[in-house]
């Protein structure tokens, strides 16, 4: 992996992490996703699912690490609107 690709998973980590993450927490801090768009965060999960899949068929950590996260962030939203419904 070069520099830019690197630089490109540590910034797309930072972005995938950050934002889905603290969106998790507040959820579980209120118990409640009221506001949320549920088809969004369905379309988001799917998007990031099939992302690394593509990166899995290239082979390409660039792709697959970043959007694992987002994936799994996205999901776990998903599930929040199940358990907090």
């Amino acid at each position: 992996m070069d520099i830019i690709g690197i630089f490109t998973v540590v910034l797309s980590l930072v972005v995938t992490g950050i934002g889905p993450a603290s969106q998790v927490r507040k959820n579980q801090k209120r118990k409640s996703v009221e506001g949320l768009s549920k088809f969004y965060f369905i379309i988001l999960a799917i998007s990031y699912t099939f992302w690394v899949i593509y990166g899995f068929t290239l082979k390409d950590l660039v792709l697959i690490i970043p959007m694992s996260l987002g994936a799994i962030m996205s999901w776990v939203v998903v599930v929040q609107f199940r358990i907090y419904r």
